[in-house]
């Protein structure tokens, strides 16, 4: 009988990266016509709820928490703790109070397409657990997406930067 010890951690690694990045996908497919208009309202919460769980990573293993660039690298690691290995991610430091988190590859895209899908389902999750992570793990920052994967760009970047930018961008904008 094989054990689970017989398996190659990295190979349970990749099994459970795998399911794990299919399921929003599945659980999208199976409940949204079902469910209707407030699909989409209830799945937020989920993953916002996810990211809150943010904390007990950072606080286990003593991330630091400060700078735009150390909430940019926090996320990176959380995701791919909580997700696995298969985000491929870089963090370009611009300010103490702004950086960019570029996501080059993204294991949810290559699921929704597998199961066939709607990328652009995907944004509204990724933006909850994003946004939550940063603003529990330091509520002077948030976070704001210039570009994404799931929504037809090349990549996501992700701008991490203080609450108080992203208002004077925001009345800007209008």
């Amino acid at each position: 009988m094989v054990d689970l010890r017989d398996i190659p951690e990295g190979t349970r690694w990749q099994i459970a990266t795998k399911i794990l990045s299919s399921l929003p996908i599945m659980y999208d497919i199976a409940f949204r016509e079902a469910v209707g208009e407030k699909y989409d309202e209830l799945e937020y919460q989920v993953w916002l709820e996810l990211g809150r769980d943010a904390m007990d990573i950072a606080k286990a293993f003593h991330l630091p928490v400060t700078t735009a660039a150390e909430l940019a690298g926090d996320l990176r690691l959380i995701t791919r703790i909580i997700f696995g290995a298969e985000f491929r991610y870089e963090v370009l430091e611009i300010t103490e109070d702004r950086a960019t988190l570029l996501t080059k590859t993204c294991p949810f895209l290559g699921s929704t397409y597998e199961y066939g899908g709607k990328a652009k389902h995907l944004f509204p999750k990724c933006l909850a657990f994003s946004v939550a992570v940063v603003e529990t793990l330091n509520p002077k920052f948030t976070a704001r997406f210039v570009r994404s994967l799931c929504m037809a760009d090349r990549t996501c970047e992700m701008a991490i930067l203080t609450k108080e930018e992203a208002k004077k961008i925001d009345e800007k904008e209008g």
